[in-house]
């Protein structure tokens, strides 16, 4: 008989190993065979216009859900600098696009902030989980700074500029694990282990 099947609908890489490695810590889906996009190649992806990470992570998992008729798990993530009016925000990926690249974009809002040592964030994650009759909404988050010059050689994003709070290594300068089990992606599985179980 064959397993009941969940997607994982990101087309980021970086996310999907991130997912994966989630997955079977929480043990998530154990009776489910997992998909990706790759086994979708037609399917492309949806317009991100909502105004928030759980707006965004909805819109994709209903998307996909109705796309491939698979019960489908978004993401939606970035960062939001502390105080501001919720920027860069779902804008956290385009930003980075329109200033041509995570670096040009790091130089931009050291600039735009007159900033020079660290600039206080916080980076969200909202999944989004949706089947036939279960839909299920999960955030986490976590505080930190950005920092203005990379370090570190893992990771993905925003990593190498990122520094969690309590801690002095960026997230690319972490061991695989450490920072699996400190991200905002963590907590926001977390969350939906404790919603889905």
């Amino acid at each position: 008989m064959n397993k009941e099947k969940v997607l994982l609908a990101s087309s980021n890489q970086g996310k999907i190993t991130e997912f994966l490695f989630y997955i079977n810590y929480f043990k998530i889906f154990e009776d489910l065979e997992i998909v990706t996009l790759d086994n979708f190649p037609n399917i492309a992806d949806p317009e991100e216009n909502e105004l928030t990470f759980t707006g965004n992570a909805n819109l994709k998992s209903l998307y996909f859900y109705s796309q491939s008729k698979l019960t489908s798990l978004s993401d939606d993530s970035g960062f939001v600098i502390d105080g501001s009016e919720n920027f860069p925000g779902v804008k956290t990926a385009r930003y980075a696009k329109e200033n041509g690249g995570i670096a040009g974009a790091i130089k931009n809002l050291f600039q735009e902030y007159n900033a020079t040592g660290t600039i206080p964030i916080t980076f969200h994650c909202s999944l989004s989980y949706k089947s036939h009759d279960i839909e299920i909404d999960a955030t986490g988050s976590v505080k930190g700074h950005l920092i203005n010059a990379p370090a570190g050689e893992n990771g993905f994003g925003y990593d190498p500029y990122f520094i969690p709070i309590n801690n002095n290594k960026t997230f690319a300068e972490m061991e695989k694990e450490q920072k699996l089990l400190h991200s905002h992606r963590f907590y926001a599985f977390q969350d939906l282990a404790l919603k889905i179980n």
